[in-house]
């Protein structure tokens, strides 16, 4: 799959980040651009919609609650009003899937077999949902919350997190969770190839590194 590239359109609609007094907004100052997003810096790229419309801008992706920022004309830094309209997004010629809520950065492209990464950040307390993810903003009120006589207080000297890279497979709009059998799956005529390699080279089916390795032996 080639990176996408699309002409200037303005984007309709942007909301401003959480308000200075929120719990996600607090801690998010605590961190440290490396940290809090999933590309090193905010860059120039394109966002596709599921319509067909496009439009330029300067972006990175949230790794907190996988919201796609934008920096406005003025350099004041918004989030996406609609992200359930949005198909893809291209930040510094790296193509970023929107699936399931998710935003996947494609790594390898075998064929109509996609391998990407989502970059998230996770929680010491956080309830597993859906392919091990969680809700960072609640986690962040659970851990940082603090009650006092005037309300409620943030304090995250304590909150233990990891950046989490939770490798998938996407073929024609499905996500899969790597593991021998689905690549067995996703490969049939490479069944006896996937079997050698395996017995010669240890995978981690967690890492995207060791998957990418698999399928370069495939091509």
């Amino acid at each position: 799959m080639k990176k996408l590239f699309f002409s200037l359109l303005a984007f309709a609609l942007a909301l401003p980040l959480a308000s200075a007094q929120s719990a996600q907004a607090q801690f998010e100052a605590t961190l440290p651009d490396s940290v809090r997003y999933v590309m090193p810096s905010f860059g120039p790229g394109s966002l596709l919609y599921k319509d067909g419309g496009y439009s330029r801008g300067t972006f990175n992706i949230s790794t907190l609650d996988q919201t796609l920022r934008f920096l406005d004309t003025d350099g004041s830094e918004k989030t996406l009003a609609d992200p359930s309209q949005v198909e893809s997004v291209s930040i510094s010629n790296v193509l970023f899937l929107h699936v399931q809520d998710k935003y996947l950065g494609v790594v390898a492209d075998c064929g109509d077999v996609l391998l990407c990464v989502e970059k998230r950040m996770v929680f010491d307390d956080r309830k597993a949902g859906a392919y091990g993810t969680s809700s960072a903003t609640s986690s962040i009120r659970t851990v940082g919350g603090t009650s006092t006589d005037t309300g409620t207080t943030f304090r995250f000297s304590n909150v233990k997190y990891e950046l989490k890279e939770t490798p998938f497979f996407y073929k024609k709009g499905r996500l899969i969770v790597p593991s021998k059998r689905s690549v067995q799956k996703l490969f049939p005529a490479k069944k006896e190839a996937i079997e050698a390699y395996l017995q010669e080279t240890p995978v981690d089916f967690n890492r995207y590194e060791d998957l990418n390795a698999l399928l370069v032996s495939l091509q």
